[in-house]
């Protein structure tokens, strides 16, 4: 039987870029929001503070140094860099990972998560996504709350962005699966273009000599071809009660919300395996980010080193039951939202020493493939067999819904800034299109481009008996006539359909949510 990776999450925001002092104050890191953390009820813990003192800069080598050592000394097999790539190709927090890839002296494995979320500071156009508490006055931002926004273009920005990531991906220190470098990536739900855009960089891979790219969706809901698999990244995945199927309480104290450290650690064992990919689930180190998020925040309370080592070795032998090669934990620093194994003030290395602990012990119940492993592993298939059926089912209603109601708000916005979709077509060429689908969407889209140039000279639909005055209605089995593209409205299954038509078809493919998130 083989073994398991533990691969710890990372996060580069220790070092001075221009866009914090800009947008928080000069001199803003991750350690600004950990120093000004404040005791918000009776016995949390805050502030938490590095051993020694040790507040680094992760622009010094030094630093990298020693915790690629840490990592090593205590049984951490690489880091997993979070990796912040934005609309037009603007990155941000990108030094420390490049920097290693010239340091490559430093024994450090590593590999990347695309968080792919846009940064933001109000509601307007993209949604609540407060990203670092700030008790003083406003900063110099865009007016209209956008610090980084993310669109994903089309073939040219796949490409910039391919190229950009290749030669960390064939760096010796890049940890790979299959021999395929592994890339994990947030918020997949909301990506409409995510199955063109890994079938695209896969070419590009095989023009490199690479053997592919291993793709894992980060507590993705819907399973979109082109994964590998999915991350089910703790804690959060598992007080989702779609993911866990365990509605989990929590105790108002002062206004925070507070779950007790074992509930969700216990709902880390009853998550169920996805039905088509291959499912990984993530443990966490601990959880508090009022440093960031002040009383709106969230913490754990009842946390010890007992009940993580305890329940690492459970997750690690769920892990090596679905046959996983790694086992990632959240997270090595993340000291904004209490997820780190650094050692702090209070409790030293001993989260470092339990991973260490449950690492030999692995190690021994592996090689003598002993009963306490065995009765494990059938443990967690049970497990997971159970809940299965019953996930599948509420993730897919619920991820259709959610969808269609981020996709409606986002027309909302448009119209309310005098947008009309016409607008994206006419850019990109595509002035003569078909549209899939006749739903809800495809009848909005359809009333959208009316009095506009573009002509819409017919459509396809599963049902052939549908009747509309103004243009032919083809099968999906009919022959499709060549137009400068064809308008996918059936966002939620447009990874099945993409695949489907390209087959019949050489001309652009689109969905009508890529539209709506490029505008």
């Amino acid at each position: 039987m083989k073994d398991i990776k533990a691969i710890a999450m990372y996060l580069p925001q220790f070092h001075r870029i221009p866009e914090n002092d800009q947008w928080w104050g000069k001199g803003f890191t991750e350690w600004t929001a950990a120093k000004a953390a404040e005791k918000l009820f009776q016995g949390h813990y805050q502030p938490r503070e590095p051993l020694n003192d040790n507040y680094y800069d992760l622009m010094q080598k030094k630093t990298m140094e020693e915790q690629a050592d840490l990592a090593l000394k205590y049984g951490l097999d690489g880091f997993c860099f979070y990796h912040y790539y934005f609309k037009n190709g603007r990155r941000v927090l990108e030094k420390p990972a490049e920097n290693l890839l010239k340091w490559n002296d430093i024994n450090m494995p590593f590999c990347f998560c695309w968080d792919n979320t846009s940064w933001a500071r109000s509601w307007s156009k993209l949604g609540s996504k407060l990203t670092w508490f700030d008790k003083e006055k406003e900063r110099v931002y865009d007016g209209n709350g956008v610090l980084l926004e993310q669109k994903y273009g089309r073939e040219k920005e796949w490409e910039e962005h391919f190229n950009y990531l290749l030669p960390f991906f064939q760096d010796d220190r890049y940890i790979k699966v299959d021999n395929k470098p592994v890339f994990l990536i947030y918020r997949t739900d909301e990506m409409a273009c995510f199955t063109e855009m890994i079938d695209y960089w896969r070419k590009l891979a095989k023009i490199e000599n690479l053997e592919g790219i291993f793709i894992l969706g980060v507590n993705s809901c819907n399973e979109k071809i082109g994964m590998d698999g999915i991350l089910f990244s703790g804690p959060s995945a598992y007080w989702n009660p779609i993911i866990s199927s365990n509605h989990i309480e929590y105790e108002n104290r002062n206004g925070i919300k507070c779950f007790d450290y074992e509930t969700i650690w216990k709902n880390v064992m009853i998550a169920g395996s996805k039905k088509n990919v291959k499912t990984y689930f993530g443990g966490f180190v601990d959880y508090d980010d009022t440093p960031r998020r002040g009383s709106q925040g969230v913490a754990f309370i009842n946390t010890s080193v007992e009940i993580f080592e305890e329940y690492l070795y459970k997750l690690a032998c769920k892990n090596l039951s679905q046959n996983n090669e790694l086992l990632f934990i959240n997270a090595f620093n993340e000291w904004g939202e209490g997820m780190y194994l650094e050692p702090d003030k209070k409790r030293k290395y001993a989260f470092l020493e339990a991973i260490k602990t449950v690492k030999e012990k692995l190690e021994s119940v592996v090689q003598d493939d002993n009963e306490e492993l065995t009765s494990a592993l059938k443990a967690n298939k049970g497990l997971s067999g159970n809940v299965e059926v019953i996930n599948t089912n509420m993730e897919k209603q619920n991820g259709k819904f959610k969808e269609y109601y981020f996709l409606l708000h986002r027309w909302l916005q448009l119209k309310e800034e005098n947008k009309n979709l016409s607008k994206y077509f006419m850019d990109h060429g595509y002035y003569r299109i078909a549209i899939y689908g006749l739903g809800v969407m495809g009848k909005h889209l359809i009333e959208e481009l009316k009095n506009t140039e573009i002509r819409l000279l017919y459509a396809i639909d599963r049902n052939p008996q549908l009747i509309y005055p103004d243009f032919e209605i083809r099968s999906v089995d009919d022959d499709f006539p060549r137009t400068d593209a064809i308008v996918v409205t059936a966002t939620f299954e447009y990874d099945v359909i993409w695949n489907e038509l390209k087959k019949k078809v050489d001309y652009p493919i689109v969905s009508l949510a890529h539209v709506l998130n490029e505008m």
